[in-house]
């Protein structure tokens, strides 16, 4: 059993000490300087003495129906370190809500559903030791006989029939079935765990098995939950507990090796509290700190001037575990590299990583600008039609007040689904592309009377002029040009729209703008920012833009000329990767692309990993860190 000591707070509003974390053997620490040390500890204080603050810990117990122990464990965990020890104790050893009926088989616990599996972990092992031995002896049983054979699809004793819903009485299952990536790091890591901890050897090495081809398949074809600004949290914190608890060296390693990658790939994305796109099931948050990826990372990354109050729950496996990422990731993040740089990136199909399908090609094309005061990413099959959750175009850009602030568009009606469908119909118009050349980008639909939307921050300047529209952000410029539509322009309806729905309040403070196609076949906009030093005032911008950039759509194709005198022309294709892309008159190679998961310019590219190729290295401020995980997940790094 491991187990530690904190150093409690003395009430959830008046902040001491910092908490002593779960020790991490030296052969697997990620050195730290001591002044970022100092920096996370801050971070970790405010979280918990506002996540102890927002929620009382007594009642929190009761909150136990199937998965909503998501949410109240881990705020009565936050409780247990920094607030009302006592009663957070209590609550969390509160009889479950169907002790009786779904769990009876395990104790009356709930090892069932995966988000709260996930807490139950860290809950066992980080307290257990403070629990009423009866109780704790109930979590072990239970934990023994749900591991005595594997969970997965075992024959559950509350099975009625098969329906709606995903509890046991429906899929006839000892744990939860569902298949997302990040509910798949729930379920894989916390039947490990408890098989290892209760002497269940078959199942503890079935799931040794699938947790090292995880590891595997992540480092040769990367996450198929790729960048999920609302998710990719929920990925890092059950691995937090197979890194913090697993007793395995093998495993240990493994958990290790898969928390730097998804801290690296979270490091392109993440920008001063902010997350850029594309992402994979983005659900169309503002920023900063819009969903789990941004409001994790930056207890890691930090790089802000506003305080994280997101709080998912999440946070306290961060705050306990002796986890930090390499120094060489947390540079990328706060983008200690030589700017402007590009990065070019492909992404797998959604189940190739959680099903070891090492021959599944990549699915998604991204280019990735790193701008000095921005970042502007793109996929190049653009935002996804349909039921899905993909978003291909965003930009962000540097705040001295939020931090960071977004430009997020979509060709659909609806300002609500700016970022992606969210797997509702009619929300993108069509299928759509884009073509990307550093700081310019060429956008088209098909559909040549399509709406356009754009969400911005009320503070952002909004002009229009020679049918350009120009947002001034604070040390970001951006042209939007039409390609066959209305010019883009505020809109007061549907920004009261947005600001006025009560289930959007986070929108409040933000306006939108709109424009519409004007008719045929393909309509779209040319997108180009600009920044200091290639343009010392806004003036300057706006002048060169005016004077010097051009676009042109003949049928199918289209052409931006920026005014940095550099060009795009994107040819629309039913396929993605049959798009042609020129940038500056020469054809972009999308063959030679997919051969790398990510990879920058120069000798010494600042993130690199070939496709099948098994190592990430990542080097940014005078920092480098490589992973290799072997075909058979054995896992090895080098920090710099």
């Amino acid at each position: 059993m491991r187990f530690v000591v904190f150093a409690l707070l003395i009430s959830p509003l008046a902040v001491a000490a910092p908490v002593v974390p779960v020790p991490v053997p030296d052969e697997l620490k990620n050195p730290w300087p001591a002044e970022w040390e100092k920096e996370f500890q801050a971070r970790g204080e405010k979280v918990l003495k506002g996540m102890c603050a927002k929620e009382k810990a007594s009642g929190q117990g009761g909150r136990t129906y199937f998965e909503n122990e998501k949410r109240a464990y881990g705020f009565l965990m936050a409780h247990a370190v920094a607030g009302d020890k006592e009663t957070a104790l209590k609550e969390l050893q509160k009889e479950d809500a169907q002790a009786k009926e779904w769990h009876s088989a395990t104790a009356g616990i709930d090892y069932y559903a995966c988000f709260t599996l996930k807490h139950q972990m860290r809950k066992y092992f980080l307290f257990g030791d403070q629990f009423d031995p009866k109780y704790k002896q109930r979590m072990f049983d239970g934990a023994k006989a749900w591991t005595e054979k594997d969970p997965l699809r075992r024959p559950h004793p509350a099975f009625k029939k098969a329906g709606d819903g995903w509890g046991p009485d429906v899929k006839n299952s000892w744990v939860d079935v569902r298949g997302t990536e990040n509910l798949f790091l729930m379920r894989v890591t916390s039947v490990y765990l408890m098989a290892e901890e209760t002497g269940n050897e078959e199942t503890r090495r079935l799931y040794q098995e699938t947790i090292l081809k995880y590891a595997a398949a992540l480092y040769r074809i990367g996450m198929g939950e790729w960048d999920s600004e609302n998710y990719h949290g929920h990925s890092v914190a059950p691995l937090l507990n197979l890194f913090d608890f697993a007793k395995d060296k093998e495993v240990k390693a493994a958990a290790k090796l898969c928390l730097d990658y998804m801290c690296a790939i979270g490091a392109v994305k993440y920008f001063r509290g902010a997350f850029n796109g594309p992402t994979n099931r983005d659900y169309s948050h503002p920023q900063p700190f819009g969903g789990s990826a941004p409001a994790m990372l930056w207890l890691y990354f930090g790089d802000t001037p506003l305080e994280n109050t997101a709080y998912e729950s999440d946070e306290v496996h961060v705050l306990t575990s002796g986890y930090r990422p390499p120094a060489a990731v947390v540079e990328l993040a706060r983008k200690s590299l030589t700017r402007p740089v590009e990065l070019f990136a492909s992404k797998p199909g959604y189940s190739a990583t959680t099903g070891n399908d090492l021959k599944s090609p990549p699915e998604y094309l991204e280019t990735q600008y790193f701008g000095r005061t921005f970042q502007m990413g793109s996929l190049v099959g653009g935002t996804t039609a349909g039921k899905t959750a993909v978003n291909g175009f965003k930009i962000v850009a540097t705040d001295d007040k939020r931090g960071a602030i977004a430009i997020q568009g979509v060709p659909g009606p609806d300002p609500k689904f700016v970022g992606s469908a969210k797997y509702v119909e009619g929300k993108v118009s069509g299928e759509n592309r884009v073509g990307q050349n550093g700081e310019l980008a060429v956008w088209l639909v098909k559909g040549g009377e399509s709406p356009w939307v754009w969400v911005i921050p009320q503070g952002v300047g909004v002009e229009t002029d020679g049918g350009v529209t120009f947002l001034r952000c604070e040390a970001t410029m951006i042209a939007l040009t039409p390609i066959n539509t209305s010019e883009v322009v505020v809109s007061d309806e549907l920004t009261r729209s947005l600001a006025g729905d009560a289930k959007e309040t986070s929108w409040k403070g933000h306006k939108v703008l709109s424009a519409k196609g004007s008719g045929g076949k393909f309509c779209g906009v040319a997108v180009e920012v600009g920044e200091a030093p290639d343009y010392k005032t806004y003036a300057d911008f706006k002048k060169a833009v005016l004077a010097k950039s051009k676009a042109v759509l003949n049928d199918d194709e289209a052409r931006y000329a920026g005014a940095s005198g550099r060009s795009v022309k994107l040819k629309f294709a039913d396929k993605p990767v049959d798009t042609g892309v020129w940038r500056d008159g020469k054809p972009h190679d999308w063959t030679a692309h997919a051969k790398h998961l990510y990879r920058t310019d120069g000798e010494k590219p600042v993130v690199e990993q070939a496709w099948l190729g098994g190592t990430l290295t990542v080097r940014a401020g005078k920092k480098t860190f490589t992973g290799s995980v072997s075909e058979k997940g054995a896992a090895t790094f080098r920090n710099e």
